[in-house]
């Protein structure tokens, strides 16, 4: 019996979305077209958009899709990975190893100059360093983990000198810089501020509410400048869709709080949703740097295109096609990774720190 044709509506996008698919998995026309049952021409046609794919082609393009996105996913993951086993059934075994890569670190070429190498057993310098910032925070490897995003099998495995992917080594050196800044900070005698303290004495309300304890649950992103006591106006999510520009902020807001930040464009965000359970919540306060540049890994809010909904997405970083694509990656394993051009996205700041409020 012939299977019925592929309806127009899903069949929008969808040369594109094929040949994406073919790129993020860095294969083959000849080695998708096996995968599919069908002939290296038909890959090609379906990708230049002049011929529509079987319904059975289609949906297995659908599920390498699928199993593409959620193992991209599980890096970013407070903890191990169970919900792909679904998605990768029936699936060929050359495909799987495809999508195993995904997670891969790529090896780096070795380095022209010979060196001494290690001895077996012996762990290498990224290995101790993760080992040493942990004793410094004075966590265990779950807790670590929970900042970084990832399992605690991770974790170990990068202690017993496995490889680490480029958003975990991104967030370890942003926590280095952290414990160094906070150490220098401790034997650093500051100079007076009193254009803070007076700000401060001017504007007694905006100082964190009585009974709340603010508590910080990411490191902060570099940014040139002396740290400063601030007050910041908040936003809300429908507030900041109206933001075009920071300058804005102080007159969409409706509170202002105190922080110490070294952005002079700084202002904060109130989050809500769920795209980015289970390290943040609703209600959370997350401080944005106008003034940096995000970088793969960081944790920032974009604000999309009118063309796209206007939405205000709170998501990971990172790019791809070489620097000439954005993706958001949400913690949620409910939301797929978003992928965007540079003109799809009015504005993207890092956010710095975030503040959970809890009742004392």
């Amino acid at each position: 019996m012939p299977h019925s044709p592929v309806s127009e509506e899903k069949l929008v996008g969808f040369p594109a979305r094929c040949l994406s698919l073919r790129q993020k998995l860095r294969v083959s026309k000849p080695e998708l077209a096996h995968w599919l049952g069908v002939g290296r021409s038909y890959v090609t046609v379906m990708e230049k958009g002049r011929q529509a794919p079987s319904r059975p082609v289609f949906q297995l393009i659908e599920k390498l899709e699928a199993a593409a996105n959620l193992k991209q996913l599980a890096m970013h993951m407070p903890q191990p990975d169970t919900t792909a086993a679904t998605e990768l059934a029936g699936l060929p075994p050359a495909a799987i190893e495809a999508l195993d890569r995904l997670v891969q670190p790529e090896e780096k070429p070795a380095p022209a100059k010979a060196v001494e190498q290690p001895v077996k057993g012996e762990k290498n310098a990224f290995a101790l360093r993760v080992a040493a910032l942990r004793e410094k925070m004075g966590v265990t490897r779950p807790k670590l983990a929970q900042r970084l995003g990832v399992s605690r099998q991770y974790v170990t495995k990068i202690e017993n000198g496995a490889h680490a992917s480029l958003p975990v080594i991104k967030l370890i050196e942003k926590l280095e810089a952290e414990i160094q800044n906070r150490a220098a900070d401790h034997t650093a005698v500051p100079a007076p501020d009193h254009a803070a303290s007076s700000a401060a004495t001017a504007a007694p309300t905006v100082a964190d509410p009585v009974g709340v304890a603010p508590s910080f649950s990411m490191p902060a992103a570099p940014v040139a400048g002396t740290p400063r006591l601030t007050a910041l106006p908040v936003l809300t999510i429908p507030a900041a869709r109206d933001l075009t520009v920071p300058a804005q902020a102080a007159f969409a807001s409706t509170e202002h709080l105190a922080f110490s930040v070294s952005d002079p464009d700084a202002f904060a965000m109130r989050l809500s949703g769920d795209a980015m359970l289970p390290q943040h919540h609703d209600g959370e306060l997350a401080v944005l740097y106008p003034n940096s540049m995000p970088h793969t890994g960081d944790r920032v809010i974009a604000r999309l295109s009118d063309s796209l909904g206007g939405d205000v997405l709170f998501r990971i970083y990172s790019t791809a096609d070489h620097g000439h694509s954005i993706v958001l990656s949400s913690l949620n394993p409910l939301y797929p990774p978003v992928t965007l051009s540079p003109e799809e996205i009015v504005w993207i700041y890092p956010v710095a720190s975030t503040v959970r409020q809890m009742l004392l």
